[in-house]
């Protein structure tokens, strides 16, 4: 998922003061000197509508100033709810919020399910979406999408010493999935297995816990942060191809003319060591380095 620079101009104004405290004369400025004087103020104000000309160059006059993203808050380390009620963490905020910043607009964020994102956005109550949703063909039928900024491994989480390290391992069990995600499609190419679709992914995982699923499919990122806060589970990532609708992207309007200006955005993030700032921040600096290893090697399939 943070930079812009302000340029303040400010008067200086002379003042002469007497020694001893006696009164000092000024001489009225010769007719050369206010002439210059003159011209001085007008390249300064031409100067100031130059600037400010610039920064209305910079935002295209039809850009909202604010811009409304919708995200499911209950996909740790992207997005999630932080210390406050109202306050949201992860990848995907960090990344959204620079990118606003970027753009001069600012970021309203609305929580909602999963499954009401695409909806949300199609009624127009949302100008974006930056919540980790995969660019799909179905999805881009009715949305534009910029380019994939993360390529999610997939893992399965089962409860510990059940040894679920493949998908055929799961034949004929329950699997749990977050409603609407790529990963229920996984579930459901399963022989014989029973796919429970949850509202978010913390109730798969709630009913890993209590044995209502045998299993669940996640992000592997995610998953181990799960596994990392909840004792009696363990993950194993599924060797499997990754392909374009298996990435994270960020979802506009179609037709959005913000689409190419986001995706240079993207590029600089991606070139200055901003996104890999933002994983560390997040991941940590191994599954930041082993991440960033099995990108390079990643061969995305068609």
């Amino acid at each position: 998922m943070k930079k812009m620079s302000i340029l303040l101009a400010a008067a200086v104004a002379l003042s002469l003061t007497a020694c001893g405290g006696g009164k000092t004369e000024t001489a009225a400025p010769s007719a050369e000197a206010q002439t210059t004087q003159a011209e001085a103020g007008d390249k300064t104000e031409a100067a100031e509508k130059t600037e400010a000309a610039g920064s209305e160059a910079a935002k295209p006059a039809d850009m909202k100033d604010t811009w409304v993203m919708a995200i499911n808050a209950t996909f740790p380390p992207f997005e999630s709810i932080g210390d406050n009620p109202d306050e949201y963490v992860g990848i995907d905020i960090d990344i959204a919020n620079y990118i606003a910043e970027k753009l001069g607009v600012k970021l309203e964020i609305q929580d909602m399910q999963f499954s009401a994102l695409v909806p949300t956005m199609q009624s127009g109550r949302a100008d974006w979406i930056v919540s980790g949703l995969s660019p799909t063909q179905e999805r881009k039928d009715i949305l534009a999408f910029t380019k994939s900024y993360y390529y999610p491994m997939n893992a399965i989480i089962c409860q510990e010493g059940a040894a679920y390290d493949t998908l055929d391992t799961l034949k004929d069990k329950t699997i749990g999935v977050s409603m609407g995600t790529s990963y229920a499609n996984i579930a459901h190419s399963v022989e014989g297995a029973n796919v429970s679709e949850l509202d978010n992914t913390p109730l798969v995982i709630q009913d890993i816990l209590n044995g209502r699923c045998d299993a669940g499919i996640f992000d592997s990122t995610q998953a181990a942060v799960f596994v990392n806060e909840n004792q009696g589970l363990e993950m194993h990532i599924i060797d499997s191809e990754v392909t374009e609708a298996d990435s994270f992207a960020i979802a506009l309007p179609k037709d959005s003319p913000y689409v190419d200006q986001i995706n240079g955005i993207l590029d600089e993030m991606m070139t200055d060591g901003t996104f890999h700032e933002i994983l560390v921040k997040y991941l940590g600096e191994d599954a930041t380095t082993q991440y960033e290893t099995f990108l390079r090697n990643l061969k995305i399939a068609q």
